[in-house]
């Protein structure tokens, strides 16, 4: 969990960099191209890497929606 901190903090002080450049007359395409990276480093990496930790261990199961169990729950009553 600390290591998936850090690559957060990471990717916020790089969408900031980026956006900075981006409007106050940077190079328009390295700015677009930082807040590229950022955004699919936080989306291909650091997310997939949260959900790991978080569910580890879990009965990813009872996450699931089953139609099946409604209907038993259903013919019960």
């Amino acid at each position: 969990m600390k290591i998936i901190s850090i690559l957060l903090i990471g990717v916020i002080i790089t969408l900031i960099i980026g956006f900075y450049n981006l409007y106050n007359g940077g190079d328009y395409a390295l700015a677009q191209k930082t807040i590229g990276a950022a955004v699919m480093t936080l989306f291909f990496i650091v997310m997939p890497g949260f959900l790991i930790v978080r569910y580890k261990d879990k009965k990813l199961k009872s996450f699931i929606w089953n139609p099946d169990a409604l209907r038993d729950d259903d013919e019960e009553e």
